[in-house]
């Protein structure tokens, strides 16, 4: 590849990581922290006078979440995502929240943030908002799904509360209630959530019975919150009710079944898709072409679903009716258990 090539490559490189920044933000400081160089330094890399090394690329690849592999040549059909590795511990878990919010803080920082979510679950990032959902679903997901040893032998209780995890959570869902985003909603959302607490009933993890109907009680203000951000059609920026912005949460009905959690997100010129992997967790890629695939599939989707946010008042009450009626038999299951 000529020199002419491979400085236009680092170029368009350059430009994905400037377009993922804050509009106050100096591309050339950001280079000079993160790959510890001076600006002047920083600034001829920007003008193609010094090529990126290997280790520079990774560099900010892993810190600004962009992949140098969009412009490699691509076996029609194949694509490389990036995912994190989970261990059987509870700082794996952390760890795991730690990447989230990044991830999260990066797309925040980018002015034309946009966040496209086809929900087979609930979005993760909701349950942050409520404590004690927020701490059953910490506790199942590293119970039941990374097999946390010292978890094993114990059951949940509504005073199991795990404060670094629940601060990092806050966080999360104050990033993610910034960003403008669209899901994408069926009648099966909620059912994972509430299978997971019927499962942990029916196996006694719960300490004792008003705890599994604390968390029905807490999984009912989480989906009455969520019910009152679509009346609105904007995001709550706390538990209060107040927004983050007008207009800045769209959520659709879609009578077609969604059976993995797909997340597009848009940073301007820069895109990324985020699939559904390990019940939680989520494996992500920057591939243009797999990013133009997705949003052909979401279009569809969306031509075929119905808004429920800030219109079509009564198709939502009878969505989240649906929704609530599956709380209470769940309630009534464990009630008459």
């Amino acid at each position: 590849m000529d020199q002419a090539r491979i400085k236009d490559i680092q170029a368009q490189f350059l430009r994905k990581i400037e377009d993922v920044l804050p509009g106050n933000t100096s591309l050339a400081n950001e280079l000079a922290d993160v790959l510890r160089i001076s600006t002047d330094s920083a600034y001829r890399r920007m003008r193609g006078e010094t090529l990126l090394v290997l280790d520079e690329i990774l560099l900010l690849s892993e810190h600004f979440k962009v992949s140098f592999d969009t412009w490699a040549h691509q076996q029609e059909g194949w694509v490389a995502f990036r995912y994190m590795k989970l261990s059987a511990s509870r700082e794996s878990f952390r760890n795991y929240l730690l990447g989230l919010l990044h991830d999260l803080r990066i797309i925040a920082s980018a002015p034309q943030a946009m966040i496209t979510y086809a929900c087979e679950d609930i979005p993760v990032f909701h349950h942050y908002r409520h404590p004690l959902m927020a701490q059953f679903k910490m506790f199942y997901w590293m119970h039941a799904i990374m097999g946390v040893a010292d978890l094993e032998p114990e059951k949940f209780d509504a005073g199991r509360i795990d404060d670094e995890l629940s601060q990092i959570g806050l966080q999360i869902i104050d990033q993610y209630s910034s960003v403008s985003s669209v899901e994408i909603w069926t009648d099966t959302t909620i059912q994972s959530t509430v299978k997971q607490i019927a499962f942990f009933w029916e196996s006694g993890k719960f300490r004792d019975k008003s705890d599994a109907l604390a968390v029905c009680g807490s999984l009912r203000d989480e989906i009455s919150a969520i019910q009152k951000q679509a009346e609105q059609s904007a995001k709550w920026r706390d538990s209060a009710g107040h927004t983050k912005g007008q207009h800045n949460y769209q959520m659709y009905y879609s009578e077609i079944e969604i059976t993995n959690n797909c997340v597009l997100v848009d940073l301007g010129s820069v895109s990324s898709v985020y699939l559904g992997h390990f019940s939680f967790s989520t494996m992500s890629t920057t591939s243009e072409s797999y990013c133009a695939e997705t949003r052909k599939w979401f279009e569809v989707i969306r031509r075929k679903s119905v808004l429920i946010s800030g219109v079509s008042e009564k198709q939502r009450y009878q969505v989240f009716k649906r929704y609530f009626n599956q709380i209470n038999e769940l309630e009534q299951l464990i009630q008459n258990s």
